[in-house]
């Protein structure tokens, strides 16, 4: 992930450097693990038996699906990489909603008045859990989801790891009291930004990273003084009630707080309905832009505001002037990271035409090579299964209908069934040149392990095709020519960019992120994303207040005796702040001369 453009071969003196800098960081770390910033409070929270080594129990549905016609209240869960059934949960309703905010709201009046300090034991405690428990915390993710567990450590463990270290760090001066310039005119108030929590704020998340997506605006909802309702995606309703939810609510009860501060949510779409209806202080939702317009539609009724995180289709542009041997294992990570189910993930590879042919050959040797499984049956897999049943006919329409319009389908394109799992959702690894901007494919976000690649000739035409698709959240430019880099990426149309590397602004947590277009509004991250989660209050106060406060002369208090003079009063007074000097001069005069006998100017009617 956080690889530079090196050449092929590393001089003997860099690698000593290297190593250099990996002593330093374990030294750094156990320095940490010894002298610890923050006080941390053990606890343990038991782990579903159904994501402990060696657990083949569950019966192998036939027919996965999430959802059973004759028991429409009922989740059905199951692992789809192989379709062991792991548990029947009861889908949330409105009723639970309502009782969830209300209890949330109770613990949230006694949290919102806790310290930094005590908030910062929260976390710091939740971190050393994480640290303690990542395996466990990843195998959940793979049963829950089929993806692998190094895909979990980068996008579970990692991610959240540096949210909380974010926080911890410089999230108490991103929350702190903002003094803003009060201008000349009240240049003896202080004036300044109070940032205060909303009270209970909602999180309606993905299922792409259960843990990640559940544990990010929770971190950040608590440290800003917020309860928080999350409602997970139906599709990880096991992961989210069975382990991650008793992690979250362990944690602070251990921590001496209300553990119903936090309210974990599982249901189809009346749950989600009835979640953003339901009188909340704020949204973030992560999704699709189809399902984020209604999001937006419904929360307009209490005009609750929203952060939406609608997903994109990134691209990466590959410039003529790069070394694809460094390049490419980063597009395949940034392409095949979770099977291609990230929002920022590489939809989209343009390569100049001098590279294409080479390009593919180098991507299409390592595609076909990848190894397609469940993640937690069988070993050395690199790619595990899509999450949502149904997805491969979805997908091989997309392909059939880019090799229809031209298209030169080079590897995979169609689901995989594997020989002895045969109920896996899977599709296999794919790679797709010769696109054209027109079709479904470059227009549609298809959340899979697909690698489609685009060709061009000028860095105009390799903009053109990037800012083609409605989606624009992130965007990744590979060039030795900073130059021509940074050209390209002040022309692209997203909210992120990334200069010689993939995806890396989300692992740099002092970034806003989130994009524009359909990929949707509002940030989360950084101190953008902690104060989109409080509400901004303006303050100004007597700066000197035995010295000077505010006084209104005589001629301009109620009921005026002379509005003609009131008129000259204000008008000099715009000029005292406003004009040039010999402006300025004449005006303090004049007010001294209404002051003292009155201009007896007549209103002009």
């Amino acid at each position: 992930m956080l690889q530079t453009i090196l050449p092929p071969v590393i001089p003997d003196p860099v690698i000593v450097q290297a190593l250099g800098v990996v002593a330093v960081s374990i030294v750094v770390r156990a320095l940490y693990q010894w002298i610890k910033p923050y006080p941390s409070i053990a606890f343990q929270v038991p782990v579903p038996e159904e994501a402990l080594p060696g657990w083949k129990g569950g019966a192998i549905l036939s027919k996965p699906s999430i959802q059973d016609p004759t028991q429409p209240g009922q989740i059905i869960c199951y692992d789809p990489s192989t379709g062991r059934h792991l548990s029947t949960i009861r889908a949330h309703t409105k009723q639970d909603v309502d009782l969830a905010l209300q209890k949330a709201r109770k613990a949230q009046e006694k949290w919102s008045q806790t310290t930094y300090a005590q908030r910062k034991i929260v976390l710091q405690s939740l971190l050393d859990f994480i640290l303690l428990h990542q395996e466990t915390i990843c195998r959940v993710a793979s049963r829950d989801t089929g993806k692998t567990m190094v895909d979990g450590k980068f996008g579970e463990i990692l991610t959240t790891c540096e949210r909380i270290r974010w926080t911890l760090a410089h999230g108490e001066d991103a929350l702190k009291d903002e003094y803003r310039d009060p201008g000349l005119l009240m240049f003896y108030k202080a004036a300044k930004v109070s940032y205060k929590p909303m009270g209970v704020v909602a999180a309606l998340v993905s299922w792409n990273y259960p843990f990640h997506n559940t544990f990010g605006p929770l971190i950040t909802a608590l440290f800003a003084g917020n309860g928080i309702l999350i409602k997970a995606s139906e599709q990880v309703a096991w992961s989210t009630m069975k382990y991650y939810a008793e992690i979250a609510r362990t944690c602070l009860a251990a921590c001496g707080h209300d553990p119903e501060l936090v309210q974990f949510l599982v249901g189809f779409q009346d749950c989600g309905e009835a979640v953003v209806k339901s009188g909340v202080d704020g949204i973030t939702f992560i999704g699709s832009p189809e399902v984020g317009a209604k999001v937006a539609t419904a929360a307009s009724y209490n005009l609750t505001p929203c952060v939406l995180e609608l997903g994109g289709k990134d691209v990466a542009i590959v410039n003529k002037d790069v070394q694809l041997e460094a390049v490419v294992p980063i597009l395949m990570r940034g392409v095949f990271q979770n099977c291609g189910q990230n929002c920022i993930g590489l939809e989209r590879i343009i390569v100049h035409e001098s590279l294409h042919d080479r390009l593919i050959e180098m991507t299409g040797s390592r595609i076909k090579q990848l190894k397609q499984g469940p993640p937690l049956e069988v070993e050395n897999i690199d790619c595990g299964s899509m999450t949502m049943s149904g997805r491969s006919k979805i997908l091989e329409g997309l392909i059939q209908d880019a090799v229809k319009n031209g298209a030169t389908l080079i590897h995979g394109g169609e689901g995989f069934v594997h020989p002895k799992f045969p109920q896996g959702q899977f599709f296999a690894p794919t790679l797709i040149t010769n696109l054209k901007t027109t079709m479904r494919i470059a227009q549609e976000e298809a959340f899979a392990p697909i690698m489609a690649v685009y060709k061009f000739s000028t860095l105009e035409e390799a903009i053109s095709i990037a800012n083609s698709s409605p989606y624009s959240l992130g965007s990744n430019v590979f060039s030795k020519n900073q130059k021509e880099g940074r050209y390209i990426m002040d022309r692209l149309r997203a909210g992120m960019s990334n200069l010689n590397d993939f995806g890396v602004n989300y692992l740099c947590q002092s970034l806003p992120f989130g994009g524009v277009g359909i990929s949707g509004y509002g940030r989360f991250g950084g101190p953008e994303g902690l104060r989109a989660v409080c509400h901004q209050k303006s303050i100004t106060m007597d700066r000197w207040p035995l010295l000077i406060q505010t006084f209104l002369p005589p001629v301009l208090q109620y009921p005026m005796t002379n509005v003609g003079d009131a008129i000259v009063v204000t008008r000099d007074l715009v000029n005292i702040i406003y004009h040039g000097w010999t402006g300025r001069i004449k005006a303090v005069f004049e007010i001294v001369k209404v002051m003292l006998v009155g201009a007896n100017e007549p209103e002009q009617l």
